[in-house]
């Protein structure tokens, strides 16, 4: 899908304290090291005193900010969560902290693809809606330990945060070439309730799998979406510049971008930022790409492909070009509110 003046005009983030992963969450540490830490993450965000809701509308505020734009600004404010156990309707509490009188709200789902997918939706929304300013695209996640700490063990680190884009049409610091989606739906069994005993803790068939067995499915779908970009596009391999993909792990990733014309590693990606936030679901392509706006690092010209998937199972490709050199300010928390 080719996007004609749609742009990226602000980004946000809010994080909490990061925690090292080698050390006491919930209890002693360990004496061996977790297959997460063996999957390259290092450590994880953990918020004790903020819902993932309200994370989201902090980042949102700054991305409000670094945009220029205001609530009476936004026609529509797409929230992408996974399994908010403090907010049943995110999408209104948003609204009132961040919405003008006019802005509509809905909640997404997609799970780990939601901060990409809700990127789509929000473009698709200006372009259908010609009169439309802006719309504002939050993410957020908190997995507490009670329920996530046992994610180590399958190879990955959940980490909680928020975070925030606002589209606008163009001119924006990086604009939306092209996007392609792709889905398994063979595979949503692996993400369906499993039953359990009353009373118990009941988990999905993919929290014992792991995704080693489905890696097959995963190289096919990531190389479709990510082919599909680029020929639509008529860019090359080497034409891009960075690589933003969700933090999943090392190994996970290296495999499932294996079978892509990239020729990257988990190493060549905003992977490197993300091990130490750990793996915070639908945040992680927002974090990343607010972590790359504020850098100062940045410039005219370059390209930005954006690699994300969730379980379902969903993808998202997404190619930015960068069209202007974004204001270098402070990332995440340490930006003053």
């Amino acid at each position: 899908m080719l996007w004609q003046n749609i742009a990226i005009a602000g980004t946000g983030a809010w994080v909490p304290p990061v925690r090292p992963e080698h050390g006491p969450w919930n209890g002693a540490a360990t004496a061996q090291p977790s297959l997460a830490a063996l999957n390259g993450f290092a450590s994880a965000a953990v918020s004790t005193d903020s819902t993932a809701t309200q994370m989201a509308a902090r980042a949102g505020l700054k991305a409000l900010r670094h945009a220029g734009v205001t609530g009476d600004d936004l026609s529509l404010l797409v929230h992408a969560n996974f399994q908010d156990e403090d907010h049943y309707t995110p999408a209104p509490y948003l609204l009132r902290v961040l919405g003008g009188a006019d802005t509509n709200g809905i909640e997404l789902g997609a799970a780990s693809d939601g901060g990409a997918a809700a990127l789509v939706v929000a473009a698709e929304h200006l372009t259908a809606r010609p009169d439309a300013k802006a719309a504002l695209v939050t993410a957020a996640g908190r997995f507490p330990h009670e329920r996530w700490g046992h994610s180590r063990e399958l190879g990955y680190v959940a980490g909680d945060a928020g975070a925030a884009a606002v589209l606008t049409r163009t001119p924006g610091f990086a604009r939306l070439a092209a996007t392609a989606h792709a889905t398994e739906p063979q595979l949503e069994t692996l993400t369906r309730v499993r039953k359990g005993p009353a009373g118990a803790e009941r988990s999905f068939l993919i929290e014992e799998t792991g995704f080693m067995p489905h890696i097959d499915a995963m190289q096919r779908s990531t190389r479709r979406c990510i082919e599909t970009v680029l020929d639509e596009t008529a860019v090359r391999p080497r034409d891009i510049t960075h690589v933003v993909s969700i933090a999943i792990g090392a190994v996970v990733l290296d495999l499932v971008l294996a079978g892509s014309p990239l020729g990257v590693r988990a190493g060549d990606t905003a992977w490197t930022f993300g091990r130490h936030l750990g793996h915070a679901g639908p945040c992680d392509i927002l974090l990343a790409l607010d972590r790359m706006f504020r850098s100062g690092r940045l410039r005219a010209g370059e390209r930005v492909l954006v690699v994300s998937f969730g379980v379902g199972f969903r993808w998202t490709t997404a190619l930015l070009e960068v069209s202007g050199d974004p204001a270098a300010t402070p990332a995440g928390r340490s930006e003053k509110e």
